[in-house]
């Protein structure tokens, strides 16, 4: 019996204060470290959010209300396998749950709460198994949760979350728990940024060599991994093999967002933003911060440790100096270092290194030093964090664009085309100021209208389907093009602007677009179709009725791949390609009805493959827990 207060206290009750005391300190810290999202009301705005981030919360939002929304999206750059791509989330576990929070303020804040405290979670458990203080678990929490890799990355929630499971990873792998390590490496890729994935599973094998057993557990989790994941990972393979992305990049591609060296060391320097704010690259993508008593710490943890610590010093400097990228020499040679787009992502491992670093290090302290260290570690980092690393808006500016009520007037399925030109000004320019951010919102800049079902023919997404980009190319030289693709609205910007500004950007209609359905003869449209109706519209699911006197081809535009199915009448026909893009079926002459079906057998493989693997995981663990 312990006494507290003068007053006896059970065991149990002081387990229930002190998790109390560690739930208030958590929630306290993370108020401190996010105050402008958590208590300001406040939103980070960056193009990263307005293009990927907020559209893929629109559509995770919208699942409830139509679930074909899961496997196809016609919003999406002429149509595009949702399911496939890694980076819409949608089967991530938890995206579906908060993505039931009514708006996207409360989604992100969850988002940011739920992952900050999965990674300092583990991070702490792993700290535990190896140190046994109290101070030390602290400090690996600290440095998992807030370091300024993790957090900068709180626009692209994709790679927040898959940053946050790389410490469970490494707590399963030092446990031992092949099943555990495998289901966290299957969370991971299904949080949507396979380069961390592929960092989390090199970092395991790397630390578990040359240990036969762990050599084995990682194999073994490997396979776990592949099983729970498969729903995801084998449409992903469909998708790349279409994609115009290679498994190797060329070397100017695998270069970008390369770290200059002298930014590098100035990232590693206290309190940089406060002095010298300024860095090259995208700042989602390149920022990295442990801070200077963070890297104290981890440099004492490695010199005073054992080959455990040794090997995470290696792996952090070894991960720091990849970083650099093109800035290497010789790096065009190091072609197996091509497979990754961005070298700032090997900043990863540095970042997550650094938290059982320091915990070696705040054990490696006399008692009286410890607290005094961690909260030095506390109040470096939340300065660091209280440092704006992108805008920061009210929710109001992800608002309806005022475009967009132009184009819900009278259009029922609208589709918009940005020129080449407005394209490439975009991507060439930097966004500077809240105006920037206001331009590509106002103009619906890809993805952002797909939030307010407004279909689009391109996109910025790193996974952009062949037979798309084909097809943007014709539409480049041929405005024949954007009428079958059903572009109702052009958004242009003048001819010889520098750079994308308000009153350079033009929106036109154009009143010879398509319906989203139509009928072709001898590879044309035919104009007096511009009329069929489609009286069931659903993504992935298209009927129509038609008549006609003389042979020919019904046309959806929507892009063709694997897991479209074509019925006439009930009995499905041989499915073509319209203008070497759209799916396409020949019909007879008369009264018909035609279904258009996605159904892709890969969905149906992987699903079987992972509700296999989640049975056989289930069985284990009842098993063991019999045994227990």
């Amino acid at each position: 019996m312990i006494r507290f207060g003068g007053m006896p206290m059970r065991p149990e009750a002081r387990t229930l204060r002190n998790a109390g005391v560690a739930a208030a300190l958590a929630l306290a810290v993370l108020l401190l470290a996010w105050p402008r999202l958590l208590l300001g009301g406040l939103i980070p705005i960056d193009g990263n959010l307005l293009a990927v981030a907020y559209p893929n919360w629109a559509v995770l939002h919208a699942l409830g209300h139509e679930p074909r929304l899961a496997l196809w999206n016609p919003l999406r750059a002429l149509g595009f396998p949702q399911l496939a791509d890694p980076i819409t989330m949608t089967l991530y576990p938890p995206s579906w749950p908060l993505a039931a929070a009514g708006n996207f303020p409360d989604w992100l804040r969850l988002w940011v709460v739920g992952h900050t405290l999965l990674a300092a979670g583990f991070a702490g458990a792993l700290a535990w198994r190896r140190q046994r203080r109290r101070q030390a678990v602290v400090a690996a929490m600290l440095l998992a949760g807030l370091n300024g890799f993790f957090m900068a990355r709180v626009t692209m929630p994709h790679q927040f979350a898959s940053a946050a499971w790389l410490p469970a990873a490494w707590y399963f792998a030092e446990t031992g728990s092949a099943l555990g390590l495998g289901a966290a490496w299957a969370g991971q890729w299904l949080a949507g940024y396979p380069p961390f994935s592929m960092l989390t599973v090199l970092s395991a094998v790397l630390l578990a060599w040359p240990r036969p057993a762990a050599a084995r557990r990682c194999a073994a989790a490997a396979a776990w991994a592949l099983g729970l994941s498969a729903v995801q990972l084998i449409p992903f393979i469909a998708l790349l093999l279409r994609s115009t992305r290679g498994l190797r990049l060329d070397a100017a591609q695998a270069a970008r967002f390369s770290l200059p060296p002298l930014q590098l060391l100035k990232e590693l320097l206290p309190q940089w933003p406060a002095w010298r704010p300024q860095l090259a690259g995208d700042p989602a993508m390149v920022t990295f911060y442990v801070g200077g008593i963070g890297l104290a710490l981890a440099v004492w943890g490695w010199r005073r440790g054992g080959p455990r610590e040794r090997r995470l010093a290696a792996l952090a400097a070894a991960a720091l100096i990849l970083s650099l990228g093109g800035h290497l020499p010789g790096f065009r040679r190091l072609i197996f270092l091509h497979g990754f787009r961005y070298p700032a992502n090997w900043l990863l491992l540095a970042a997550a290194a650094a938290a059982p670093l320091a915990a070696a290090g705040v054990g490696a302290l006399r008692p009286s030093l410890r607290w005094p260290a961690v909260l030095l570690l506390a109040a470096d980092l939340i300065v660091f964090a209280w440092q704006p690393k992108s805008a920061w808006s009210r929710p109001e500016i992800l608002d309806a664009p005022v475009p967009l009520e132009l184009l819900s007037r009278d259009v029922p399925l609208p589709r918009i085309y940005h020129t080449e030109r407005l394209m490439g000004a975009w991507a060439a320019g930097s966004l500077e100021n809240e105006e920037d951010y206001l331009l590509m919102k106002d103009f619906l800049a890809p993805s952002y209208g797909t939030a307010f079902s407004v279909g689009e023919l391109l996109n910025f997404q790193t996974l952009r389907l062949a037979v798309g980009e084909r097809y943007r190319a014709l539409a480049a030289r041929e405005p024949a093009a954007l009428d079958w693709a059903g572009a109702n609205f052009i958004v242009d910007l003048a001819a010889g602007a520098g750079r994308a500004r308000h009153r350079d950007i033009s929106v036109r209609r154009n009143p010879s677009a398509l319906p989203r359905v139509f009928l072709a003869r001898a590879g044309l449209p035919e104009r007096r179709a511009d009329r069929l109706p489609a009286f069931v519209y659903r993504p992935g699911l298209v009927r129509v009725r038609l008549d006609t006197d003389r042979p020919a081809t019904l046309v959806l535009a929507e892009l063709d791949f694997p897991g479209w199915r074509v019925l006439i009448d009930g009995a499905p026909v041989a499915r073509e390609r319209f203008a070497g893009a759209f799916v396409s079926a020949p019909v007879p002459p008369g009264r018909h009805e035609a279904l258009f079906l996605f159904r892709p057998w890969f969905f149906l493989a992987g699903l079987g493959v992972s509700l296999a693997a989640v049975w056989l995981a289930w069985s284990r663990l009842r098993s063991a827990s019999a045994n227990a």
